[in-house]
């Protein structure tokens, strides 16, 4: 079953993203700080909720180093690529590219929200792919969308999650940027064993395919990837991002 949820969780999450606004701001030169008044362990016994921002990260040095390696990588390559690609292709064709994988994609959201028992998730995903697959010319077009049936966005990491699964020690993978254990298993899973094969073999076998399955798709997922690294302005960016991921996950389990 999905974790429980309790009504502190919120405020403490609320009062660890003051912290790190509190904690980017710099003091008066040669004022002392102040104290804090009363510390978040005085008002919970759960040591989460008494430091909200705390991750487990037992590896944090080895994650700190890939995340430094992540962020020359993106700043070097990957977002001088993607700014080749919005400079040479029109918007109306990066659009088509992204619906194109996209619509891919439903498949593994159509197997892992009928592995979570959910059928409702499961239709509407499958009532998309064949729309847009149908409709809108092989996926190029959303009009799934467009008819008011939105994506349904799961993953393998989602569904060991929601069969309570916990989630491990934080990982920042090379290249692929924050995870946990249990999302890296995932991540294997869904594109190992659960990468069902939905292209004709006479598309998946040509070099067209190829080129843009290992070379366009990355480019489409860092294009629509908004994050860029050193630009939240904050000092504490390693534990913001840390922390924003794990709620994030645990926010799209209990959906």
């Amino acid at each position: 079953m999905p974790p429980r949820t309790d009504g502190w969780r919120p405020l403490a999450c609320l009062a660890g993203l003051l912290l790190l606004a509190g904690c980017a701001s710099q003091p008066d030169a040669g004022v002392p700080p102040e104290p804090p008044r009363r510390q978040l362990s005085e008002l919970s016994s759960d040591a989460d909720e008494a430091n909200p921002i705390l991750i487990y990260d037992p590896i944090e040095r080895t994650n700190r180093g890939l995340y430094k390696l992540n962020a020359r990588v993106d700043e070097a390559i990957l977002l001088p690529v993607v700014d080749t690609y919005q400079e040479v292709t029109p918007s109306f064709l990066r659009r088509r590219v992204s619906s194109f994988f996209l619509n891919l994609g439903e498949v593994g959201n159509f197997t892992n929200a009928v592995l979570q028992l959910r059928p409702k998730k499961a239709g509407q995903t499958l009532v998309r792919f064949a729309l847009n697959s149908t409709i809108g010319l092989l996926g190029l077009f959303d009009v799934a969308s467009e008819a008011g049936i939105s994506r349904q966005k799961e993953d393998f990491g989602q569904t060991l999650g929601y069969w309570g699964v916990p989630e491990g020690p934080y990982l920042m993978l090379p290249l692929l940027g924050p995870s946990n254990l249990r999302d890296g298993v995932g991540r294997v899973m869904d594109s190992f064993v659960l990468n069902f094969d939905v292209v004709p073999d006479v598309v998946d076998h040509s070099d067209g395919y190829e080129v843009a399955q290992y070379g366009l798709r990355p480019i489409d997922v860092r294009y629509r990837t908004g994050f860029r690294y050193h630009q939240t302005g904050s000092p504490f960016e390693y534990q913001l991002v840390r922390f924003a991921y794990t709620q994030a996950r645990r926010l799209q389990i209990l959906q």
